[in-house]
């Protein structure tokens, strides 16, 4: 039996959970609501005995070599501690904010453990797909319950001062009186995240299924300012880095009819010109569910390949 790494990808409404082997095909894949773990207090023993009961359950416990997480926070720059899940209620007693999430599962579960953002991960999974490692600046922006953010710059991930950089979804629209679940005002999220769409279609197109609001109604003026404040960051982003690529994902963008064309018109009225706005590659985001569990054994393949944990200088003994 091969040995494998546990991925779990934790979004914003689904959590993902495989065993992940050297050669990147997944086994034991199961999706699951992130309530499941989140809400208010108890967020900790809740992911440790939904990690435990994976294990026991599929037969796993002997052949995991390490455990690598991916959360829709902000993540500290040594890659241990959860700082602010905005879409996602994992405070309150035993919770997991603010709490060093590596020293928790390491010591509970006696695995190696990784631990960053989700997309992070899903951004590793392409740039494994596409051979893109060393192919100059990639972003990976994906819209789904907010909007998640990744860059890859120069052979490497860009963290910042407190891991917390490339945090897409909060950049302030002028203006604006949205307050956002990270408590700050306006930020780019309130007007184009899932959640806001979801919103609309409550408000507005409830009696129709929620799947089917942009085959119904792209053309809806609504539905246009939407789509135009989805553009905003994504032009943003493109005059800040100059990059070669854009991977653009995320539920929303994989819903049925999405006007992807309309959301390029949008993005150019914004950007820079004639760069960066003539000369980037726009790709697709893989759609296979699988592809936050897959880039997050990839990211701790990699770290236990290269003898070095996200804590500087640290050793991990176990490879894969």
């Amino acid at each position: 039996m091969r040995d494998v790494i546990i991925g779990i990808d934790i979004g914003g409404t689904h959590l993902r959970i495989g065993a992940v082997d050297r050669a990147g095909q997944v086994t034991c894949f199961e999706k699951r609501e992130s309530s499941e773990v989140c809400g208010s207090g108890g967020s900790a023993q809740r992911l440790i005995a939904l990690i435990r009961d994976y294990l026991a359950r599929n037969g796993l416990a002997s052949r995991a070599r390490a455990l690598a997480i991916g959360f829709p926070s902000t993540v500290s720059r040594d890659k241990r501690t959860v700082y602010s899940s905005p879409n996602l209620p994992l405070g309150g007693a035993d919770g997991l904010d603010g709490q060093d999430v590596v020293a928790l599962l390491e010591t509970t579960l006696g695995l190696p453990t990784f631990l960053d953002r989700d997309t992070i991960f899903l951004l590793q999974y392409d740039l494994a797909r596409l051979n893109l490692k060393d192919k100059g600046c990639t972003i990976g922006i994906y819209y789904g319950t907010g909007i998640g953010n990744a860059v890859f710059l120069e052979g490497r991930f860009l963290a910042g001062k407190h891991g917390v950089a490339a945090e897409l979804g909060h950049i302030p629209y002028y203006g604006s009186k949205n307050i956002c679940g990270c408590g700050s005002r306006g930020c780019a999220e309130t007007h184009a995240g899932g959640y806001v769409l979801r919103n609309l279609w409550q408000e507005h197109f409830s009696n129709e299924p929620f799947c089917e609001i942009f085959s119904r109604h792209a053309d809806d003026a609504r539905i246009l300012t939407f789509i135009e404040a989805m553009a905003i960051p994504l032009a943003t982003e493109l005059n800040l880095f100059d990059p070669d690529r854009v991977i653009i994902g995320g539920g929303v963008v994989e819903m049925a009819d999405f006007p992807m064309e309309r959301l390029l018109e949008y993005v150019r009225e914004f950007v820079r010109k004639p760069y960066p706005g003539e000369d980037y590659a726009l790709i697709r985001a893989s759609s296979v569910p699988e592809i936050g569990v897959v880039g997050a054994a990839y990211y701790a393949m990699e770290r236990m390949t290269n003898g070095r944990s996200y804590r500087e200088g640290e050793q991990h003994e176990q490879s894969i």
